[in-house]
């Protein structure tokens, strides 16, 4: 299975250039869950993107973390393009973190900047509870209702900010949404880093199992 995953902007100071990068993390962690999984990475390039996808015949996408959306418009452009391709084919999409807001603006839900200042809760640098709703496909998964999870990001939203075609099954303390699915499309957003240390790590790869083995 090749899945292709996006890639953040990292800028160089010492050498004044602008760089893709994809932390190690990433391609150790889908080794382990994944091993006959081929991770593609992406360039923040909107001119070649599809034409990089086509010829490589991908099956699935991972909207990775990093840069907050309006940072860089080529990474914007680029996961944009990337989406609607995926999502035209109906393949396999995961958004982390940073690619879990672009998936909800992309459908038509809204982004808070400071997600801190609208829920009264911190959201960077910690771990914290996530409750997952009874009625949610994935409470089977996770066999409880609580779950704790890693947490890196200060943009985010809450359930009124949600597009209607995303459905949340996770939820902060504070009402802040931590993971969706869509409703008629293979598509799975979470707030939180699987591919770092994380106490989800089981619910995380059960998870992504089943969302790709769905191609």
């Amino acid at each position: 299975m090749k899945i292709a995953i996006t890639m953040r902007c990292v800028k160089n100071d010492i050498y004044s250039e602008t760089r893709d990068a994809l932390s190690r993390e990433w391609t150790e962690y889908m080794a382990k869950i994944m091993p006959k999984a081929i991770l593609i990475p992406v360039l923040n390039d909107p001119d070649a993107v599809l034409n990089t996808v086509k010829n490589l015949k991908i099956d699935g996408v991972i909207l990775s973390g990093g840069n907050d959306w309006g940072s860089d418009f080529k990474r914007d452009a680029t996961e944009t393009k990337l989406f609607k391709y995926a999502f035209k084919r109906k393949l396999p999409i995961l958004g982390v973190c940073r690619g879990f807001q672009v998936v909800n603006l992309l459908t038509g839900g809204k982004l808070q900047k400071n997600i801190k200042c609208i829920s009264g809760e911190n959201h960077a640098g910690i771990i914290h509870n996530i409750h997952i709703g009874e009625k949610s496909p994935f409470r089977k998964i996770a066999g409880k209702d609580e779950i704790r999870v890693n947490s890196y990001h200060d943009q985010g939203f809450l359930l009124e900010d949600l597009s209607p075609k995303l459905k949340a099954f996770a939820l902060s303390p504070k009402g802040v949404v931590e993971g969706y699915y869509h409703i008629t499309y293979p598509i799975i957003g979470i707030q939180w880093h699987p591919e770092r240390k994380n106490p989800s790590a089981n619910f995380d790869k059960k998870l992504i199992l089943n969302l790709f083995s769905k191609r």
